[in-house]
């Protein structure tokens, strides 16, 4: 097996029953194609030796296949800076300085936001801001940009 980053589940030509144990059923219901493997072996709780050794069994078996090309879904640059323009309303011209940190801390640089990742950016956008009426509106203003996107 080579050194892929992503697998998801399959059921490729399995003849037969599958017999699993309860540790090797978790394992395979953690896999998920949007997860690195990773974090997956970080949730399993299993040593790595396990890990590789139950993910080799699951991918012999056809239980997995790699995800060779990830198409990663994403927000527009367009969408980031309406986003701003909402959070510069509400806070100021500090706004800028909190978005730029916040998508450093996740790693996101091309300005162009995974839609996965949308919760956690609008969580701490969110708890930057103090007063609680403007959260409540920048909530708003946020789902009625989602609506138009």
């Amino acid at each position: 097996m080579a050194k892929f980053k992503y697998f998801k589940k399959a059921v490729l030509n399995i003849d037969g029953d599958i017999t699993l144990s309860s540790q090797e059923f978790r394992l395979l219901s953690l896999i998920d194609e949007n997860k690195e493997i990773g974090v997956i072996a970080r949730e399993s709780g299993m040593d790595i030796e396990d890990f590789k050794r139950h993910m080799a069994k699951f991918y012999k078996m056809g239980l997995i296949i790699p995800v060779v090309k990830r198409i990663i879904q994403r927000y527009s640059p367009d969408f980031l800076q309406e986003l701003l323009t909402i959070l510069t309303y509400h806070v100021g011209p500090v706004a800028n300085i909190i978005m730029t940190d916040i998508l450093s801390d996740m790693n996101i640089r091309d300005k162009k936001i995974p839609v996965d990742d949308l919760g956690k950016l609008l969580f701490k956008i969110t708890d930057e801001i103090s007063d609680i009426k403007q959260k409540i509106e920048f909530n708003n203003k946020v789902k009625k940009l989602l609506l138009r996107t």
